[in-house]
């Protein structure tokens, strides 16, 4: 009887393990996956660093227990800047703010040559702001920093920019791999594998190769639970 009771308990996990993810949103804190007509957006944190959260979206496949999502264009909040009248002749403010237009500090703010080599790279001071002195050669700038969306921007002479950073790291036009498992009706694990995922000649030995490097490292899985929208009634 025991060992009949074990083998189904077996069967139904198993089973249960290669189902096909059902159409909903699941949610565990502030990170969530959300699938609709084979469309899936998703917020995801801890994979890379405890205070970085990903996010992106795009059409996705169910390969046994492995979900990729091929990301396109983010819809939601990006970095943006714009240009104000220059401060200082023969130089060139950059500042930079957060979703709420206050200061961020210390950021990373680096200018390039129009060749794309790097010529300096400075932080922000506790007013978000820095200055560039040396602009003969500068063709763009670029303004990063952990758990922000990066942005670059053209740079033109003669005018000061002011960025907005917006939180989170934004994934767009790249593979991202998960594993998923259905636990059951209303909850599933999800394992972020890559979030750059190339596939090459053979994609499901790759794929196989991100189960073996998961494993090894021993990555903890997320638990996320089905969210249910309140049916209103319509008069």
């Amino acid at each position: 009887m025991k060992k009949t009771l074990l083998l189904l308990w077996f069967l139904s996990s198993v089973l249960l393990s290669q189902a096909q993810l059902s159409e909903a949103t699941y949610r565990e804190g502030n990170d969530s996956l959300s699938l609709k007509n084979q469309h899936a957006m998703f917020r995801i944190s801890g994979f890379t660093g405890l205070s970085v959260a990903q996010v992106g979206e795009g059409k996705y496949e169910q390969i046994g227990d492995i979900l990729v999502i091929h990301t396109g264009e983010y819809s939601g909040e990006k970095s943006s800047s714009l240009t104000l009248p220059a401060s200082r002749k023969d130089s060139c403010m950059v500042e930079v703010v957060g979703s709420n237009n206050y200061p961020l500090y210390p950021i990373l703010v680096e200018s390039y040559s129009k060749s794309g080599k790097l010529l300096e790279g400075k932080v922000t001071s506790q007013e978000g702001k820095l200055f560039f002195t040396e602009t003969e050669k500068i063709g763009s700038i670029v303004v990063s920093a952990l758990g922000y969306h990066t942005h670059r921007l053209l740079f033109e002479p003669d005018l000061d920019y002011r960025v907005q950073l917006a939180e989170n790291e934004i994934i767009e036009n790249r593979e991202v791999v998960f594993k998923c498992n259905i636990l059951d009706e209303e909850t599933i694990s999800l394992l972020m594998l890559s979030d750059n995922f190339k596939a090459g000649k053979d994609r499901d030995r790759e794929l196989q190769k991100l189960l073996k490097k998961a494993r090894r490292n021993n990555k903890i899985d997320k638990r996320m639970k089905k969210v249910y929208v309140p049916y209103e009634r319509k008069f």
